[in-house]
């Protein structure tokens, strides 16, 4: 794994960042690890080849939504609504669960998808115009105002 040419960034920042700063530098990964901080979303997404959602629990990740209609592939576990969105192996990636061997198998799978990385985020692309509205909060607030009162 160490020999591979690969870079992780990290975005955002919070009260385990400095732990996993030691983790980086104690697993000697300081050189592959970037903690980038806030930044916007475009630039995200601009300068990453995929978004990898390692979550334990979610509802549907706004990022991922973000990264498909950017064009990059997630991979994903299988949790809230990610493989409603994720086609397994056409979009993106799904794994069942937020285990060690599930998300090294997940990541090894991406790995050997690298040189196809790029159509997939064009899938991901065009299938999440498909599924997603072109303004969720409209339609979201126009469900709200519908229901009545009993």
């Amino acid at each position: 794994m160490r020999a591979r040419n690969w870079h992780l960034n990290l975005y955002g920042d919070g009260n385990i960042q400095n732990g996993l700063q030691a983790l980086a530098r104690r697993c000697g990964l300081s050189d592959r690890v970037s903690f980038v901080g806030f930044a916007k979303p475009e630039d995200i997404w601009a300068h990453n080849h995929a978004l990898v959602m390692p979550s334990r629990y979610e509802g549907l990740p706004l990022a991922i939504i973000e990264a498909m209609l950017c064009g990059l592939a997630v991979a994903a576990t299988d949790v809230g609504g990610n493989a409603e969105i994720i086609q397994d192996g056409v979009t993106g990636f799904v794994t069942g669960a937020p285990t060690v061997t599930d998300l090294g198998n997940l990541l090894e799978r991406l790995w050997a998808a690298r040189s196809q990385l790029q159509d997939m985020g064009m899938r991901a692309a065009q299938h999440i115009r498909q599924v997603a509205p072109a303004d969720p909060v409209k339609v979201f607030s126009g469900e709200l105002m519908s229901l009545t009162v009993s």
